[in-house]
This record gives C-alpha cells, sequence and structure tokens, in this order.
C-alpha cells in the first residue's frame, strides 16, 4: 500500500534541500535513506547502506568542487518519485561566461518514516564526458582547504529547490577526515561495480 503523496513529496523535498541544495551528504544518507537502503549509478556502481551512500557521494562529489544539480522538474507515483536535474558549475575562469550541463534522471522508493529504500541514476555518457572536458578547462579544482564555491544559477524550474537568499556552500566532504576525492570508477574500494563494455557476458 503506498503512502499519501503529501508524506513521499515532504519526504522527497526533505531529500533535495538536504543533498543537492545543502550537500550535507552525511546527514542526508543516514536522514533520507533507510539503514538498508541501496543507491545505484549505473556507471559508478551500487552501494549499500547509509555508511556507503555517505562515502560515494563525498568521494565522487568531492573531485569537481564546483558542480551542483539544480532540478528541472519532478513527479510522484505512489511511492515513487522521478526527477530530473542538470549537472552544472559556474565558470570559474570566465564569472557569468559559458557552462555545459549533463542532465540526469534519479528514480527514488519511498520505505515510509521520511525515508527512501533505493534511488538509481542515469545519465548519458557522452554528455557527460563533454561536462567533464569543459570542467577541466573552466570548472573550480579540488584544493584541500579551499571552500570558496560558488552555485549562482539554479535555474527557473522548481521554485522550492533552491538554496535561501545568503547560503554559503560549505559540503559535509570539505570535514571528512583523510578524504581522496575520486576520478575514476577504477578508483573506488566500496561497493559493487557495475559491468563494463569489457567485462563477458555471461
Amino acid at each position: 500500500m503506498s503512502h499519501s503523496r503529501e508524506e513521499v513529496e515532504a519526504a522527497f523535498k526533505n531529500y533535495y534541500l538536504l543533498g543537492p541544495v545543502a550537500e550535507d551528504w552525511k546527514r542526508w544518507a543516514h536522514e533520507c535513506f533507510t539503514e538498508d537502503a541501496w543507491y545505484k549509478d549505473h556507471y559508478w556502481g551500487t552501494f549499500h547502506g547509509q555508511d556507503e551512500i555517505e562515502e560515494y557521494l563525498d568521494v565522487t562529489m568531492s573531485w569537481s568542487p564546483g558542480t551542483y544539480t539544480p532540478m528541472i522538474w519532478y513527479t510522484i507515483d505512489g511511492d515513487t518519485v522521478v526527477w530530473k536535474g542538470i549537472n552544472w558549475a559556474d565558470n570559474y575562469k570566465v564569472p557569468g561566461g559559458p557552462k555545459v550541463g549533463a542532465e540526469s534522471i534519479q528514480i527514488l522508493e519511498y520505505a515510509g518514516n521520511g525515508q527512501f529504500k533505493s534511488e538509481e541514476d542515469y545519465w548519458i555518457a557522452y554528455e557527460m564526458k563533454r561536462f567533464g572536458k569543459w570542467y577541466a578547462e573552466f570548472g573550480q579544482p579540488y584544493t584541500p582547504g579551499d571552500i570558496t564555491l560558488t552555485r549562482d544559477d539554479w535555474g527557473t524550474w522548481v521554485d522550492w529547490a533552491r538554496p535561501e537568499p545568503g547560503h554559503v556552500p560549505r559540503p559535509s566532504w570539505v570535514d571528512r577526515p583523510g578524504l581522496k576525492p575520486t576520478f575514476n570508477v577504477k578508483e573506488i574500494g566500496f561497493g559493487v561495480r557495475n559491468p563494463t563494455i569489457d567485462d563477458p557476458i555471461e
């Protein structure tokens, strides 16, 4: 039996404001997901439980600290939430200059008590590769201890899905001891890797 739309939507708003907006990935992973939740990204792999989900966000988001994800739309059907975002970054070298975005689709399954039991992310590899190439030239590099970040353009799509005026970005990974940003899927030493085109077909 599905939960009420009001309950699911309230949980989703908390998920988005705590994660993509506040970037408190530690609290997000433990407050918005069940203890046995799984998170599957079709490039990076599948991560089980709150601790792995938190670590996955920390090590992947920190390698491109200027990246943030405005929401374009969302829809709710029973316990399922689907939302579309665009991953982009402000132009670090040319303030207000052109930027490139890579769109993604996220599918969430609600479990109750304000928590989700799963998330599955989809994006187009070519678009992300194009964004990565742009970021290498115009995006803010990772510098330990440097947390002067900008998140200037949240689009015009969803009114509530944006920071409050005066918000100063400080992702939770900034204070994570021993953080090692991950640049390549082969560098992740936890979770389950997805099969690649080079793997034998069973």
